[in-house]
């Protein structure tokens, strides 16, 4: 059973609650859709449900963090 609850849609990217915590799934494609989803926080969701670009804002810190690791 699918426990996921679309929190925010802006087509590109969506705010998912499931299970208690918060991922953010957003397209990382170039030419291709490339749907990926990385847990976030409490915090960083409250932010990305502001507005597309907070949401953005929070896509290129993960991005940034799996870069240097």
């Amino acid at each position: 059973m699918n426990m996921d609850t679309i929190l925010k849609d802006y087509g590109w990217c969506q705010i998912i609650e499931r299970h208690n915590k918060y991922i953010i799934r957003y397209d990382k494609g170039g030419i291709a859709v490339q749907m990926v989803e990385n847990e976030i926080s409490k915090e960083e969701a409250d932010k990305a449900l502001f507005n597309q670009i907070e949401a953005e804002k929070i896509i290129i810190e993960i991005q940034k963090r799996e870069s240097q690791s």
